[in-house]
């Protein structure tokens, strides 16, 4: 079957290129979203022969109904015939997925899958309600819901593989009832066994004093004790795991009829041992899983008419939620009558039990589920949100730039030194020049005239330290490139609780780049404060970092709105060009390169270098730039330290000890111009470590109007420490 998709596939594609055969994902397989509008594909197959050309990439898109996904780059190799990797990919499907192997633009080797989707998965467990023992089997409506057997993937019509029984399960109305409200696919892993206990779910060598009434998953030890032989927990974990770490949303656990009133009273499993054995399942589960899995559990100890429940085990399961160990399930007890088969007679469900039972599954479910997304959480001392939003490329500097930018080649030459680099072309100067001064009214018309374009998602998140009373100011982060981990970073988030501020970030391509209009963060900053207690975010001091095309936020944000920003970084800035901005210029700068980054050679080291001497020159700015011998185009562990003392300095210097951001706008501090050092620049003539003298400025014997400036003494010896070492020694 795989075979025959991929040939129809390759159809549209030259008959010459190599057959890709799919292993991951497979045909109808749904992958974990891990954001409301993205998930991570991975790719993984095997080429029907081995290419041999140079630089391969890895390209792939997704293709629906009605949307169509761009090529993207795959991160990943070929090595042989085996290829892997992995790509971001929208939420959604029913997707077709292509891929391609290319070399030099042309197309060696490609493949495709019919249907996958990147939404929410969920493993199901416990005993026959939570299996195919319901009196009706069940269909998807949607037809957007596949199950899983450990091998392949299906549609999820009753009876669900993996799980005992042949009739019918909650599952499909549960899944169709969540593909409804999210409108993405649901993946199922159905792991239910028939009348099993709690006792035959403990992990292998678990004892107990009694044994349950079907012993063929337990023994029974020389002294007396019995203990599970494991076999369900293994299973269990051998199905999961694969799955990785967030791999899937939450268990639902739906059992406890085999423990509670037993016809042999001996069988019977006391509440109290039965909290203590579903605990000990689901936290040997997450610690074999390798994450805190969320865990649903259920209230059901039901059987028969005249035997509907027991309030030992339902006071049992309701502990589990109370004490946070697990979250709360439906109480299928509730279902009775003509929702159970047989006219009501049975334990298991009737047909419009099912559907019935699948919906307060997908009660209990759904508002968790929209919970996940910005709900808070406790990190590193703090705590952090989370949010989320579909924007449109119109807020992006490339579409600015494209649309909006005034063409004219005025502003700025775009070569520092003509009589060595030559006189540009018109072209140039205009890609060259990033003193835009485009006002949001400008943006707005170009909006209304030429449209807002394809959306995609935004993803905000903001850190606070524990205990601040009061936001004294902002680390505000650049999601792109290496401004996903510096927002993790432990020693930037202990730097912060010490200085008493909150470090916020944001990624997507509508903003992650620079954006439009200015007020689009402020509005992000007042909701985070709306919602984290700190309405002082609305108006506090803001520190810019940005990496590579990332300086389109850090520096030209800067240059918008000076009054707001006491300092910036850009990291390797992709365009050195996007640096000049006189707007920015009293508003304290870092650029730092690496020596060996390619982007520094294009055009010349020589020409990138002489940007930020040039804003020195001709509009006294207050920058510095270093440049990290031996590296490329990401910082290193040895990077931070540096960027940390500028952080450090810059919010001393611009910041009053006194400022309170809950009375309004913080009024910054200037620096004056010779209240500061001056640093020799880095040559790019004789690169590596190199010895810079730094002075004041009045004893600076160097050329003061292009040199560095420098904060003060501290940030001088650490920056020029920066440049002799690649390092600030302890």
């Amino acid at each position: 079957m795989k075979t025959l998709l991929t040939a129809i596939f390759l159809a549209q594609f030259s008959l010459s290129a190599a057959e890709l055969m799919l292993t991951s994902p497979l045909d109808h397989q749904v992958v974990q979203r891990s954001s409301p509008g993205k998930g991570l594909l991975r790719i993984v197959g095997e080429l029907s022969e081995e290419v041999k050309a140079a630089e391969l990439a890895i390209e792939a898109r997704l293709i629906g109904e009605k949307q169509e996904a761009p090529w993207q780059r795959v991160g990943g190799s070929v090595a042989g015939k085996k290829l892997s990797g992995a790509v971001e990919a929208l939420a959604g499907g029913w997707w077709r997925l292509e891929v391609r192997v290319t070399s030099g633009g042309k197309v060696v080797a490609q493949g495709g899958v019919a249907h996958v989707g990147i939404g929410e998965v969920f493993v199901i467990a416990g005993q026959s309600n939570s299996a195919n023992h319901g009196e009706e089997k069940q269909m998807t409506k949607t037809r957007r819901v596949a199950t899983f057997d450990g091998k392949t993937w299906r549609i999820a019509d009753d009876p669900q593989p993996g799980a005992s029984g042949g009739g019918g399960s909650f599952i499909p109305p549960f899944a169709d009832a969540v593909v409804a409200k999210e409108n993405v696919p649901v993946g199922i892993i159905a792991c239910g066994i028939g009348a099993t206990s709690v006792r035959e779910w403990l992990p292998k060598g678990a004892t107990f004093p009694n044994p349950p009434t079907i012993m063929s998953r337990v023994e029974q030890r020389p002294d007396g004790q019995w203990a599970s032989k494991g076999a369900a927990y293994d299973a269990f974990i051998a199905r999961v795991k694969p799955l990785g770490v967030r791999g899937f949303r939450a268990v639902l656990w739906h059992q406890g009829e085999s423990d509670a009133n037993q016809k042999d009273a001996t069988r019977t499993l006391p509440g109290k041992l039965y909290r203590e054995y579903l605990e000990r399942v689901i936290r040997d589960s997450r610690r074999d899983t390798g994450w805190d899995v969320p865990w649903f559990v259920a209230q059901a100890s039901y059987h028969v008419p005249g035997d509907e429940g027991s309030d030992d085990i339902r006071a049992a399961q309701a502990s589990l939620w109370k004490d946070g160990v697990a979250l709360e399930g439906p109480d299928s007890d509730a279902l009775k009558g003509n929702l159970r088969e047989r006219n009501g007679q049975g334990v298991h469900f009737s047909g419009p039990g099912l559907r019935e039972h699948g919906a307060k599954w997908a009660a209990k479910v759904l508002p968790w589920l929209a919970a996940q997304w910005n709900a808070p959480r406790a990190a590193n001392g703090g705590t952090e949100w989370s949010d989320f939003a579909q924007l449109p490329e119109s807020h992006s500097l490339g579409w600015v730039s494209a649309n909006v930018q005034t063409k004219s080649t005025t502003s700025w030459n775009g070569v520092l030194d003509e009589a060595k680099w030559g006189t540009p072309s018109p072209q140039q100067v205009v890609a060259r020049n990033w003193d835009w001064k485009i006002s949001d009214a400008q943006w707005r018309e170009a909006v209304q005239q030429k449209g807002e374009g394809k959306r995609e998602e935004v993803a905000f998140d903001l850190w606070l330290p524990d205990g601040i009373e009061t936001v004294k100011g902002i680390v505000v982060i650049s999601g792109h490139g290496s401004g996903e981990s510096l927002y993790r970073r432990a020693d930037l988030r202990a730097l912060a609780k010490e200085l008493h501020l909150a470090v916020f970030k944001f990624v997507g391509n509508p903003m992650q780049r620079g954006f439009w209009p200015r007020s689009l963060l402020f509005e992000t900053l007042k909701a985070f404060g709306a919602k984290s207690g700190h309405p002082e975010l609305e108006h506090a001091p803001l520190f810019l970092y940005g990496h590579s095309n990332g300086t389109g936020f850090s520096a030209v944000f800067a240059s918008y709105e000076p009054a707001r920003v006491w300092g910036w970084v850009s990291m390797r800035p992709g365009i050195t060009f996007q640096v000049y901005q006189p707007g920015a210029a009293q508003v304290p700068g870092l650029v730092i390169f690496g020596e060996d980054d390619h982007f520094l050679a294009r055009p010349s080291k020589e020409e990138n270098l002489a940007v930020v001497p040039a804003l020195r020159k001709n509009h006294r700015a207050l920058w510095s730039f270093a440049v990290e011998p031996k590296t490329g185009h990401g910082p290193g562990e040895k990077t931070w330290p540096l960027v940390f003392s500028f952080l450090r300095h810059s919010f001393a210097a611009r910041v009053p000890a006194g400022a309170d951001a809950r009375k309004g706008s913080v009024k910054l501090r200037t620096p004056a111009l010779e209240s500061g050092l001056l640093g020799q620049n880095w040559s790019a003539a004789k690169g590596g470590y190199q010895e810079l003298s730094t002075a004041p400025s009045a004893s600076f014997t160097g050329d003061k109007f292009t040199a560095s400036w420098l904060l003060n003494v501290a940030y001088a010896r650490d920056w020029q420490a920066f440049q002799r070492y690649g390092e600030l020694k302890k």
